[in-house]
């Protein structure tokens, strides 16, 4: 198991094609403390396209023990949860 896990989200937007948020903070400060995992309806933001099956896109730069970086890329449904290691 590692010792240290740093993750650094480096881009993510939320919403549908031609209506996104810039929800970038919002994803790094819903990953305080322990919890290795993200998702749209912990962000606290207003819906941008209510009634639309959104997206959750994350760009992530993720150090294991103070290893090389390894990059992250996903894209959610509004509804998952992102397991940054699972």
């Amino acid at each position: 198991m590692p010792k240290q896990i740093s993750i650094q989200i480096d881009h993510a937007l939320y919403g549908i094609q031609g209506h996104t948020l810039d929800v970038t903070e919002a994803a790094q400060n819903a990953l305080m403390g322990d919890d290795l995992t993200v998702s749209a309806k912990r962000l606290g933001v207003e819906d941008p396209a209510p009634g639309e099956m959104k997206f959750f896109a994350v760009k992530a730069t993720i150090t294991i023990d103070n290893d090389d970086s390894q990059s992250f890329h996903y894209i959610a449904k509004d509804y998952e949860t992102i397991d940054f290691i699972p």
